[in-house]
């Protein structure tokens, strides 16, 4: 039974529809006078095309959408796109998109991400890390959103899609620069922002531009568990620094430095049974992540092609510093520390055919090196250390930079080394007609290795050295060595087919192929009493043996669609069907509760998505977005059901329907300058956490949930001018508090994640 709540949400957002359904109507009476809608070019196929010509499914953020709507993080991108949502486990620093309904929640750490995230031509995520970065939008260009799989172009990890951020270039052709300030209340909480961007002519063929950004935001959630209100307060960094240079008439260079800290200081989980925004968590989980990521991008015109070189490096180092103190009351002073630290080596070379014919193609070689250190250590204060004698055996000092340290989980090593050919075809079948295919072969090298050292568990510790007194503690001892190769060898495979069917209307059809890489399952060098890895130390008659790497997964996606743009209008439709084979899932073994990551049955994603956009005339511009899908487990044996959690029919992470757009009016006023209005809103329907059944005993989840379904209104009032634009704004007008994300597992009862309330403020902009 739907609550009043819901049955209001509803109204709601469907009065929004109806009425950018009503400006859409609108749009044919006043298509003479209206203003001309402008062509939207992209590079989703690594070389520049009208977004109309591209046959598949790819939404699009332009600069000016991107200041109008005020988004600066990724939550605001998927808020923008139907059929893309976001989740994260803390304020900004572990973002997660998924899309299409392609997603199995949160009890996934170690897999690689379903949706790839790209700055340009640098990916932004390092796989197996715990925690990622949500960078700022600041001086971007566009954001193109590709859905469905792509992994003949861009390859491993982008299963259900990829987020491609584009930045403005170097520009010689003269100074520029700009200057933002945004200023909020949450709750009476503040929220600053600032940001700045020059760019500096250093020739008539070469460029500079630095764009810089700071963001100190305080939180609304309270932690009465540690007495800290607000808890999640965040804050960021961020340096972006590139030099493009034509070098000649043929060759151009761009270099591009990107640094970025962000810092959280506690989870922004909530319990709800102790209030509005309230938590009680006796642990402070302060998160702290540095990036650092360096490009180096070459293009040689060779008449017939282009020849690019792109180059990539990349370092991360999340730091998740967890106060364990408040307990047992301050009386154990400890805390668990944390520190995942990875770096990237990708190459990719590849050839764009640019000369005028019938066909068209993409060459390409790709390389990437990627090693993540994972280590864990307790610690304790000094003062308890002191107060022991100022010894206590197996500590120590020089360990991750902590102080009274020892090892909780032995260092372990992650490697992953891929290489790939790629190449799409296109021919002209037609005046009006184009066939493309597109195929990918890849391989790919999983290692895992564990380091020798000291080694315990938290009871082995707390018990000697704060229940007996000891003063005096010995690690246990780990086995080092142990080391596990592997490989997989993915092909991926793109067909389809354009049909110019009017010089409006675009009609095509697409049958794409994605694919992740797989893990390594450490569960699966544990000697069982048989004496055999990966068996069960328990039962010895326990079946199920854990294999020594989880399978590579595959995606499948037949879409059908049309694209449309008329002078004041554009309609964007697409139909498709998912099919995921060998799900790479969370798994737990019935006999030892051992985990390990399974590969399980087969899935389906089938859906709908509109995107409509217009402007009518000089005075209004709208949008109207709606994604409909339905994502479920399609074929699944009683032993997969039962170790990962599901059944046939059992419901993805996904909402079955997604609404958003906007309605902006804008007037002229004295001297050309211009008053405007604008409301965004999106509506995101009730999704499930994960699976309904506990991995490995198929009783009945405690920890399994359903989010709420959410409707968010942001309203704005702006002035602009040639040189500055002042608005004031609400988001969150409505103060919606609905449950967007709910852990499916933790030790505390803190794993709701709302929405940020109702935020107050005025943003300030000025230009050259």
């Amino acid at each position: 039974m739907k609550t009043k709540s819901q049955t209001r949400q509803n109204r709601q957002i469907v009065a929004l529809s109806l009425l950018a359904i009503g400006v859409s109507g609108a749009t044919t009476a006043t298509a003479q006078t209206g203003s001309v809608m402008e062509e939207v070019v992209v590079t989703a196929t690594k070389r520049e095309e009208s977004l109309r010509d591209v046959p598949m499914s790819v939404s699009v953020l332009g600069s000016n959408t991107i200041e109008a709507k005020g988004i600066t993080q990724f939550r605001g991108i998927a808020d923008a796109v139907p059929g893309l949502t976001y989740s994260e486990a803390s304020s900004n620093l572990n973002p997660t998109f998924q899309m299409r309904g392609i997603s199995v929640g949160q009890n996934t750490e170690g897999l690689q991400k379903a949706v790839a995230i790209y700055l340009d031509e640098m990916p932004m995520q390092d796989g197996k890390s715990t925690v990622n970065m949500d960078f700022g939008l600041f001086d971007t260009a566009r954001v193109e959103v590709l859905k469905g799989p792509q992994g003949t172009l861009f390859g491993a990890g982008t299963l259900a899609g990829a987020v491609r951020i584009i930045s403005n270039k170097p520009d010689p052709s003269g100074l520029d620069y700009k200057f933002a300030t945004d200023f909020g209340s949450t709750s009476g909480e503040l929220r600053q922002r600032y940001k700045g961007m020059v760019n500096v002519p250093l020739s008539d063929s070469a460029a500079f531009r630095m764009s810089a950004s700071i963001s100190d935001e305080d939180g609304w959630v309270s932690n009465t568990g540690i007495g800290m209100n607000p808890s999640n307060n965040y804050s960021s960094n961020a340096l972006k620094a590139a030099i493009g240079w034509r070098v000649n008439d043929r060759l151009t260079a761009d270099v591009t430095y990107l640094y970025q800290n962000n810092e959280s200081d506690d989870g922004g989980t909530i319990n709800p049974e102790l209030g509005e925004n309230t938590r009680s968590n006796f642990k402070q989980e302060k998160v702290e992540v540095e990036i650092s990521k360096y490009n180096m991008t070459l293009a040689y015109d060779l008449d017939f092609a282009t020849l690019t070189s792109s180059t990539n490096f990349s370092k991360t180092d999340p730091l998740q510093d967890t106060d364990l103190s408040a307990i047992l009351g301050g009386a154990f002073p400890w805390g668990l520390v944390r520190e995942d630290k990875s770096e990237s080596f990708v190459q990719e070379i590849r050839m764009v055919s640019t000369a005028d014919s019938k066909f068209d193609w993409v060459l390409g070689a790709y390389l990437q090196d990627r090693e993540v250190v994972e280590n864990q250590v307790m610690h304790l204060s000094q003062e308890f250390v002191d107060a022991r004698g100022g010894s206590i055996g197996g500590l120590s000092n020089d360990y991750m930079g902590v102080d009274n340290a020892f090892i909780y989980g032995s260092p372990v090593t992650d490697s992953l080394k891929e290489n790939a050919i790629f190449a799409e075809l296109g021919y002209q079948l037609t005046d009006s007609v184009k066939a493309t295919v597109g195929f990918r072969s890849s391989e790919i090298e999983i290692k895992n290795k564990r380091t020798a050292g000291g080694n315990a568990s938290v009871g082995s510790f707390l018990v000697p050295v704060v229940f007996m007194g000891a003063d005096s503690f010995t690690p246990v001892p780990y086995m080092a060595g142990q080391y596990a190769p592997g490989k997989v060898s993915p092909n991926t495979v793109k067909l389809s087919l354009a049909w110019e069917a009017s010089d409006n209307v675009n009609l095509y059809a697409t049958a794409s192929e994605g694919f992740r890489a797989n893990d390594v399952n450490r569960a699966a060098f544990t000697v069982g009493i048989n004496g055999q890895q990966g068996t069960s130390n328990i039962d010895p008659d326990d079946p199920t043996v854990i294999p020594e790497l989880s399978k590579s997964d595959s995606m499948w996606n037949y879409e059908v669609g049309m694209k449309g743009q008329w002078d004041t209008v554009s309609v964007n439709l697409a139909v498709y069907q998912m099919v995921w084979d060998d799900i790479q899932l969370f798994a737990q073994r019935v006999s030892d509760s051992a985990t390990f990551f399974s590969n399980a049955g087969e899935a389906e994603s089938e859906g709908i998505e509109l995107e409509i956009s217009g402007r009518p005339n000089d005075f209004f511009d709208y949008g109207l977005g709606i994604a409909h899908q339905n994502a479920e487990i399609t074929s699944i044996t009683a032993a997969e059901a039962t170790m990962v959690g599901a059944e046939l029919g059992t419901s993805l992470t996904s909402p079955d329907l997604q609404v958003s757009g906007h309605l902006q009016f804008t007037n002229s006023v004295q001297s050309g300058n211009e008053l405007f209005g604008r409301m965004d809103f999106s509506y995101t329907d009730s999704m499930p956490n994960g699976f309904p059944f506990s991995p490995g005993t198929g009783a009945p989840s405690p920890n399994f949930a359903y989010t709420d379904s959410i409707t968010k209104v942001d309203l704005s009032v702006g002035y602009v001018t040639d040189k500055w634009t002042a608005v004031l704004y609400a988001e969150n007008a409505l103060d919606e508090d609905g449950y967007q994300f709910i852990m499916p597992q933790t030790f505390f009862d803190d794993r709701h994640m709302t929405l940020r309330p109702r935020t107050i403020g005025v943003r300030f902009t000025y230009n050259k």
